[in-house]
C-alpha cells in the first residue's frame, strides 16, 4: 500500500469556496453534485458472440447543490447576484445576450494560515462552464421551532471537463 509523505497536503471536504464570474458567493456548509456521467451504448456486432462494442453517446453533468445557514452579508450577496441574473434575462434581446457565466469551486487542504509558512493550498478546482441558477430555496420559517435558517442554491452548467 502506498504511504503518504509527511508533507502531503490532502483536500479537506469541508474547506471549499464557490465563486461565479469572480464574485465570491461566501461560505457554504455543503456542495453536492460535482460529478460527470459518461453515457455509452453497447452494440452487438453480427458474427461476434463474445462481446459488444461500446460506443460513447453523451457526457452529462449533474446539478450543483449548495447549502448553508443564512447570514446577513453572504445571503445578501447571493440575492444580489440572483437579481442581476434575472435582470440580465429580462433585458436580453436574444439568447446570446444571457452571457456566459463561469463558476469555480476550489478545494483547500487543512493548512490554515500558520504564523510562518504557506496558508491554505488549493488541492483541486473545477471551473463550471455556462452556469445558471436553477433554483434558490429559502428557509422554512416556524415560530415554534429553534432551527437555524438554511438556504439552498442549485446551479446548472454545461460541464467542467
Amino acid at each position: 500500500m502506498q504511504q503518504l509523505s509527511d508533507n502531503a497536503r490532502l483536500g479537506m471536504s469541508m474547506r471549499f469556496r464557490v465563486s461565479v464570474d469572480g464574485i465570491n458567493l461566501g461560505s457554504w456548509a455543503s456542495c453536492a453534485g460535482l460529478s460527470v456521467d459518461f453515457k455509452n451504448k453497447a452494440v452487438a456486432e453480427g458474427g461476434n458472440y463474445e462481446y459488444s462494442v461500446i460506443l460513447p453517446e453523451r457526457v452529462e453533468y449533474r446539478t450543483i447543490t449548495l447549502r448553508r445557514a443564512m447570514s446577513l452579508q453572504e445571503s445578501a450577496m447571493v440575492q444580489q447576484w440572483l437579481t442581476g441574473v434575472v435582470n440580465g434575462w429580462y433585458n436580453a434581446a436574444s439568447p446570446r445576450d444571457f452571457g456566459h457565466r463561469s463558476a469555480k469551486i476550489e478545494l483547500f487542504d487543512a493548512g490554515g494560515p500558520p504564523k510562518s509558512g504557506p496558508g491554505p493550498l488549493v488541492v483541486a478546482s473545477w471551473t463550471l462552464r455556462n452556469v445558471y441558477p436553477a433554483r434558490w430555496v429559502g428557509p422554512d420559517l416556524d415560530a415554534t421551532g429553534s432551527r437555524v435558517a438554511v438556504e439552498t442554491l442549485e446551479l446548472v452548467h454545461e460541464g467542467f471537463l
